[in-house]
């Protein structure tokens, strides 16, 4: 089960000031009852207000939280679509943050990554690839292309002052990725992240969440190593704190296991000797899972099951504060 929308949740604070509202509604109702109704018919009439109040209130908070979990993208389970899928399209994720400068791998996080970025086009010559690069924001630098002359040229120049953002945020990166798909494309799509994971901003997993909610895996590349090592500038010295202390810079494995995970895909580590052999396996794998037979298989969107109870309990509301039931008391 996967949910691509989890800060929908936050809708369902509304439903403490609707309670509070529904609450204050029922009280002067009553109070109001009370003035207009002879002593007679108070009882009754009180009657009838509680049993229509709590019955409306009830439709509606309900109608709101479906509706609000419909919001939320909830998707479980496969299916299979008929669809003429051929081609893959390969979204690269470069993180160009000052700490991919770091030299924990030789000869830096960014040059190796840059090697592996290359090999890809090497290994999939066929296929079509966009660039993106992030640190405190993103921008697709390459669009989408199939001129990988074009792509390499731009991987020779990426350098992390080439981008005046500061700060680290993936999942600008993984977004901003998504979006450089051809919509509409009946094409294989991945992405490919580069980071040592060091995220200051923004939310990586729900990014990550929405990508799998469109079957779109993460492949996430781990550049750096757990020990970690200094940030050097290219004027020499090294990245130093405001209290002078000197920044050490180290992966995040559990952040980059977590991203390629949540969108069913993998992390490896730049620094194993089987890294790039595994992530070709693994991307070439993914593409022939999703295909069969002219079918591929995509994530049951259930946002149905919510709406529809929803759509049935507001019409119910509706009905409840409409019908007169003067003649049921």
């Amino acid at each position: 089960m996967t949910v691509a929308h989890p800060e929908a949740f936050w809708l369902l604070l509304v439903l403490i000031a609707v309670a509070l509202l529904q609450w204050r509604g029922l009280v002067q109702g009553r109070r109001d009852l009370r003035l207009l109704s002879g002593h007679w018919r108070e009882q009754d009439a009180l009657n009838l207000h509680l049993v229509k109040w709590f019955f409306s209130s009830l439709f509606f908070n309900a109608a709101v939280l479906f509706t609000i979990l419909g919001l939320a993208g909830f998707s479980w389970g496969q299916e299979p679509l008929e669809q003429d899928r051929r081609g893959l399209d390969i979204a690269i994720a470069a993180d160009i943050s000052r700490s991919m400068w770091a030299q924990d791998i030789a000869p830096s996080r960014l040059e190796r990554s840059k090697d592996v970025m290359r090999a890809l086009l090497q290994e999939f010559p066929d296929s079509r690839f966009s660039i993106t690069v992030f640190k405190g924001d993103a921008v697709t630098a390459v669009p989408l292309t199939q001129d990988l002359h074009a792509v390499d040229a731009f991987i020779d120049a990426m350098d992390p002052t080439m981008y005046s953002s500061v700060g680290t945020n993936v999942e600008a990166g993984i977004r901003t990725s998504l979006r450089s798909f051809a919509s509409g494309s009946n094409r294989h799509q991945v992405i490919v992240l580069f980071s040592d994971g060091e995220s200051l901003e923004g939310a990586p997993l729900r990014a990550a969440r929405e990508a799998a909610a469109v079957g779109v895996p993460i492949f996430a590349v781990g550049a750096g190593t757990e020990g970690g090592a200094p940030i050097p500038l290219p004027q020499g010295g090294q990245v130093r704190d405001p209290a002078n202390r000197l920044v050490v810079s180290r992966v995040d494995i559990e952040s980059l296991t977590a991203i390629a995970e949540a969108s069913e895909g993998i992390m490896v580590r730049l620094q194993d000797a089987d890294a790039f052999g595994r992530l070709v396996r693994e991307i070439r794998q993914y593409e022939v899972s999703m295909t069969s037979d002219g079918f591929r298989l995509v994530p049951v969107q259930r946002y149905r099951l919510f709406l529809t109870p929803a759509l049935i309990l507001f019409v119910g509301y509706s009905m409840i504060r409409i019908i007169r039931w003067k003649g049921l008391f």
